[in-house]
C-alpha cells in the first residue's frame, strides 16, 4: 500500500470511527515517521493520532504524535479563548462577528480541539474599520494593512485576520462578481458551502490545499445536506467554472472517504492527479527566498499552477495575469519579500 492510500485511509478511520485496515504489511518504524510528517504538512496528524495508535505506530513515533495532539488541543482551546475576548469586545460595543473557517468548521470535527488551525479569521460586516479602532484602542494591538482584503494584528499571540472582504476582489477579477454574490447570502447556510468552495479554489490555484481543507469541505457539505439547495449551488458552481473542481473533490471524498456528496462527481475528471496533489503538492514548493529569487520563484510557480488555474477559473489567463500584476504593483512589497 501507498503512503498516499494509508494517509487517505488514516483519515477515513479518523472522520469514521473505524479500523483504518491498513494490511498486513505493518509499516516499519521509517515509514511510520514519513507518514506523520506528511500528515503534518497536511495538518491533520493531530486528527488522525487514535487511528495511528490503534494501527500499531511504534511508541518511538506515536509518543511525538501524542505530543503534536495535545498541542493542537491546547492551541484551539487557547484560541477559542482570545476569540470569545475578541467577539466579547465588539459584542459590547455593538458590532456583530462572524467567524470564518477555524473555531467555525471546528465544531464540525468529531473532536473540534483535534481541528489544526493558524490565523484567526473574523468579519464584522461594514464595521470593520470600526473594529479595527476597538481593537487598536481596547486590545492594544497596532492594526497593519498589508493585504487587499483583510487587516491583520496580532493578540496575545495570535494572528488576527480582520476581513472586509471574504476574498480578495482584486484578483481573480471574477471574485468581484463572487463578492457580491456572497454578501447577499452571508449568513446562511448556503453562504457557507458557496464561500467555503471559493476560498478553497483560490488557494488550490495560488499554491494548493491539503488533507484538512478535503476535510473541511467533507464535514460541512454532510453537515449542511439538508439545509442547502445543491442545484442553486451547482449552478453557481457551472457559472464560475468551479465543477469540475467541485466534482473532483466529491469523488475524491467517495474514493477515499466512504461517502456520496451532494454535489456529484462527474464529467471527465484527472482526479488521480488532484488526489495527490492534495496529499503533496505537485506545484514549485514554497520559497523563503526575498528579492528577485523570490520573482524568479513565482514565475516558476505560475507556469506549474496553469492545470489549477484552467481547473477553478473561468477568467482567461492573460485577464489573470493583468490582475496579478495590477494586484502586486498596488502593494509592491509583495513582488519580492514574503507575506
Amino acid at each position: 500500500m501507498s503512503e498516499q492510500e494509508t494517509a487517505y485511509r488514516l483519515l477515513r478511520a479518523a472522520l469514521n470511527g473505524q479500523e483504518p485496515h491498513l494490511g498486513t504489511n505493518s509499516l516499519d518504524t521509517a515509514h511510520w515517521w514519513s507518514l506523520f510528517r506528511l500528515l503534518q504538512r497536511n495538518h491533520v496528524a493531530a486528527l488522525c493520532y487514535e487511528a495511528a495508535a490503534a494501527s500499531g505506530a511504534p511508541r518511538e513515533v506515536i509518543m511525538p504524535w501524542l505530543a503534536e495532539c495535545t498541542k493542537a488541543a491546547d492551541r484551539y482551546r487557547y484560541q477559542h479563548d482570545v476569540q470569545d475576548e475578541i467577539v466579547g469586545t465588539m459584542q459590547h460595543h455593538g458590532i456583530t462577528t462572524l467567524v470564518l473557517k477555524g473555531t467555525h468548521t471546528a465544531r464540525l470535527y468529531p473532536q473540534p480541539e483535534l481541528r489544526e488551525f493558524g490565523d484567526l479569521d473574523l468579519y464584522f460586516y461594514d464595521l470593520h474599520c470600526e473594529a479595527d479602532r476597538i481593537a487598536s484602542k481596547t486590545l492594544g494591538v497596532e492594526v497593519r494593512h498589508d493585504s487587499h482584503h483583510h487587516t491583520k494584528y496580532n493578540y496575545r499571540g495570535v494572528t488576527v485576520e480582520s476581513h472586509y472582504d471574504f476574498l480578495n476582489i482584486h484578483y481573480p477579477p471574477s471574485n468581484r462578481r463572487y463578492e457580491v454574490l456572497l454578501k447577499n447570502w452571508v449568513p446562511s447556510p448556503t453562504f457557507e458551502v458557496l464561500f467555503l468552495i471559493r476560498h478553497m479554489a483560490c488557494h488550490f490555484a495560488a499554491s494548493r490545499i491539503t488533507l484538512r481543507d478535503l476535510t473541511d469541505w467533507y464535514l460541512t457539505c454532510q453537515a449542511l445536506r439538508e439545509q442547502v439547495d445543491w442545484h442553486q449551488v451547482q449552478g453557481i458552481l457551472q457559472q464560475y467554472r468551479m465543477d469540475t473542481f467541485a466534482s473532483a473533490l466529491s469523488a475524491i471524498i467517495e474514493r477515499h472517504l466512504g461517502h456520496t456528496m451532494p454535489l456529484p462527481s462527474t464529467g471527465r475528471l484527472d482526479v488521480d492527479r488532484m488526489e495527490h496533489d492534495l496529499v503533496y503538492g505537485d506545484a514549485v514548493d514554497e520559497s523563503e527566498a526575498d528579492g528577485l529569487a523570490r520573482l524568479g520563484w513565482k514565475l516558476r510557480r505560475w507556469r506549474a499552477l496553469g492545470w489549477k488555474r484552467h481547473m477553478v477559473f473561468g477568467d482567461s489567463e492573460w485577464a489573470l495575469l493583468l490582475a496579478s500584476l495590477t494586484s502586486h504593483a498596488e502593494k509592491p512589497h509583495s513582488i519580492l519579500h514574503k507575506q
